[in-house]
């Protein structure tokens, strides 16, 4: 499973963005950290102890990127940039799934029945967007640079800055 999220990882970076494997294995810091999540992740999930643990700061030194080792998420997501981005312990991000700068996955800290998010494929998050609690953002779903979400966003939505869900098909939004 390891080699096939990492080789998902590079196919999406190939599909998306026609970046070469051999320059997203050299530079791509994005690729970088998921690398060392999916390490991590695989060590963790094995029950190697304090091993995850160096890599999660591995990846946070070198490229200011904080995902958790307990983290899931799925093969074949992309991150653009990634500084200062925080992926939770709990997060669960699935494939086809684009995460810009600064964006956070976490909890919103009020110990009632909180938790992560979960983002479903094909999502978009802008940078700076903020995904606190347990909820769910479904599929092919965008949620613009800068928005705090604390409810569940339904497929198919785009969600602006100025707290709008608009429920249509993002497609018609490319032409």
């Amino acid at each position: 499973m390891l080699l096939k999220n990492i080789k998902n990882d590079l196919l999406a970076l190939k599909h998306k963005y026609n970046i070469s494997f051999s320059y997203a294995i050299m530079a791509n810091r994005g690729f970088h950290a998921l690398l060392f999540y999916r390490i991590a992740n695989f060590l963790y999930k094995k029950k190697i102890p304090l091993l995850p643990l160096i890599f999660t700061r591995i990846i946070q030194i070198f490229y200011s990127i904080d995902i958790d080792y307990k983290a899931h998420i799925d093969g074949g997501v992309i991150i653009i940039h990634g500084i200062g981005t925080v992926i939770g312990s709990g997060a669960v991000i699935k494939k086809g799934t684009i995460i810009y700068h600064q964006v956070t996955i976490g909890i919103k800290g009020t110990g009632n029945n909180d938790g992560f998010g979960i983002i479903e494929q094909n999502c978009i998050l802008g940078a700076g967007a903020k995904i606190l609690g347990k909820i769910k953002i479904e599929e092919n779903s965008i949620i613009g640079a800068n928005v705090v979400v604390t409810k569940d966003i339904p497929k198919n939505s785009i969600v602006t800055t100025d707290s709008k869900i608009i429920i249509k098909n993002r497609y018609e939004y490319n032409n």
